[in-house]
Formats: structure tokens, sequence, C-alpha cells
């Protein structure tokens, strides 16, 4: 379940970077053609499917540990502290996760009315994206935390150079 999960997800971002690119490469060609011009709508999409990548990416992001993190102290300091720092750094991801579910939530159906300006779609669909984003990256911070507890997480382990 889990790997078919990653794979949809990691499926949906390669999508929409193709989406992104191929959109946006196919209306600037087309201001070249005289009397066509470009596709009007294609940047307002390029914008959404951009925002809907990031916040999916960046759950996938914690899933494999490439956020920026400054783990000097934690290197520094005994194995012991050192996952308590991790567990708590964890716990105050989860409570910013958290904020961003609960308000991109409020966000996403306070703006249902709101149109957007070329393809008069409702503004959710371009806001569900932060909670969408929040919600797997706060999935992925527990799964992170129960790693550290049992003892299987590998971040608390300093890195060969």
């Amino acid at each position: 379940m889990t790997k078919f999960y990653i794979q949809t997800v990691e499926a949906l971002i390669i999508l929409g970077l193709c989406v992104m690119v191929g959109l946006t490469f196919t209306s600037a060609m087309m201001r070249f053609i005289p009397g066509v011009g470009g596709i009007f709508w294609a940047e307002e999409i390029t914008r959404y499917v951009s925002i809907w990548v990031v916040f999916l990416a960046a759950g996938v992001g914690m899933r494999f540990g490439v956020h920026l993190s400054v783990d000097m102290l934690a290197l520094a300091v005994p194995e012991g502290l050192r996952r308590a720092l991790f567990i708590f750094a964890y716990i105050m991801s989860i409570l910013f996760q958290g904020v961003l579910v609960y308000y991109g939530t409020q966000l996403a159906i306070s703006n249902y009315a709101q149109q957007s300006a070329s393809l008069q779609i409702p503004m959710t669909y371009a806001y569900a994206a932060i909670p969408v984003g929040a919600f797997i990256m706060l999935c992925e911070t527990l799964r992170l935390i129960y790693l550290e507890l049992t003892g299987h997480s590998t971040a608390a382990q300093p890195q060969a150079d």
C-alpha cells in the first residue's frame, strides 16, 4: 500500500511537470505563428499545476529526507539526546503541518466562490493543494517519529563525508 501511494504521488508530480513544460512550450511556440497567438489560459494552468507539484513534492520529500536541515547540534550530542532532538523537531513539524492543514482547508473552502481569471474555475482547486500537501507531510512526519521511537531511523546517525 505504501509503495503504491508513493508511486501514485510521484506519478502525479511527473505528470504535473510534463503538463507545465508541454503547455508552456506550446504556448510560447504558438506566439510565433502569425494570427494565432499563444494559449491564453496556459499561464494560469501552469501556475496552479506548479502549486500542486510543490506541495505534493514536499510530502514525498519528507519520506526521503531531502528537506534542508541543520543538524550541527544534533551531531555534537550523545545518541540518546540526538534522538530526543529529532523527535522534538518532528513534533514541531507536526504542529506546523497541522496548522497548514487546518487553515489551508479553511482557505480552500472560503474561496470556493472566487473564480480564476482565465478559466473561471473555483479557486478552491488551487488552494486545496495546501491542506493536501500538508497532510501528506504530516503523515510522513508521523512515520518518521515511529521509526525514530522503534530504532529504525537513519536520521539520528551521523553521515559519512
